[in-house]
């Protein structure tokens, strides 16, 4: 056999093996394409309906009326996404869902500045308080609130200097400032609280006696941080051991992830209205709502480059 027909034959074989490798790829490519939308569509919004719930708290406690009409434009972009997801339509989907998180991605960036700044306001309410009862304990509870307070400005540097589009990785940092603001607003009242203790009310200090253990009605124990918390702060204020001068109650709801009493859940009360079912009669019954609905307009909020 001539050496150059064999060169040509071999060169063949391998152009023929590479051919038959990228036909092969593009076809696997081509089946997984759906399912591949499919995950990525799905994931988003499960990561979106996170954001929008968690943030819900936040405006709901803290938020203006603009903060309220953005919240509201996101969760509408979410839910138009969501059912483009459900009809199969996975590239517009992931359009709407994108435009939500941007909005979502503003308005985080506008609620850390106010956690921020409550958290210090808090924190320079009780310093001079913890500062004068000289408590080792109440210092203690100070340096830490400083110390998380520091914590969220370097989460909230982090999520600011993250590439623009890059919209979940960013508000996954600001959900971690937020959290650093609330640590931080509850070592305030923690350390409020332990300055003014009496060392004879200080638990880790009183003694009893074995019948004053076996007769004992209030278990103490049994009662949530939150509301053992909200005792103490109650306690205190009605006996003037300090001032409620910064709506610590409203604060204090807050750090525990609890909508205010005297506040509404945007995301609630946009159920409640959208359902068909739902009578006017049945919205006048809810004055929160109703209230939350006058107070909001439809004006669509601009949009930054945070």
């Amino acid at each position: 056999m001539n050496p150059a027909d064999s060169a040509n034959r071999k060169r063949y074989s391998k152009v023929k093996k590479i051919l038959t490798s990228i036909l092969f790829f593009q076809i696997a490519f081509s089946a997984n394409a759906v399912s591949i939308d499919y995950t990525l569509s799905k994931k988003i919004l499960h990561d979106t309906e996170y954001f929008l719930r968690f943030l819900d708290m936040a405006v709901a406690n803290f938020g203006e009326k603009q903060h309220m009409k953005t919240l509201i434009e996101a969760n509408d972009l979410k839910f138009k996404a969501h059912l483009e997801y459900l009809q199969g339509n996975y590239a517009q989907s992931y359009k709407l869902v994108k435009r939500s998180q941007e909005l979502l991605n503003n308005l985080y960036f506008e609620m850390v500045d106010i956690y921020d700044e409550d958290a210090e306001k808090l924190l320079q309410i009780s310093a001079p308080i913890i500062v004068l009862a000289k408590d080792k304990t109440a210092h203690l509870f100070l340096r830490r609130g400083y110390r998380d307070l520091k914590s969220n400005r370097n989460f909230k540097k982090m999520g600011k200097n993250t590439t623009r589009f890059l919209y979940s990785k960013k508000i996954r940092y600001y959900i971690d400032s937020i959290k650093q603001c609330r640590r931080s607003k509850r070592y305030a009242f923690l350390a409020l609280i332990e300055s003014k203790t009496p060392l004879e009310e200080k638990t880790k200090y009183r003694t009893q006696t074995i019948d004053e253990g076996l007769t004992r009605t209030v278990d103490t124990e049994k009662l949530s941080d939150y509301n053992r918390v909200k005792n103490k702060l109650t306690n205190m204020i009605n006996r003037k051991l300090f001032k409620n001068s910064y709506n610590f109650f409203l604060h204090h709801d807050d750090n525990y992830a609890f909508i205010s009493g005297e506040k509404a859940s945007i995301l609630h009360c946009l159920y409640k209205k959208n359902r068909k079912e739902t009578s006017a009669f049945k919205m006048k019954n809810d004055p929160k709502c109703l209230a939350l609905f006058s107070d909001v307009g439809s004006k669509k909020p601009e949009t930054s480059n945070n």
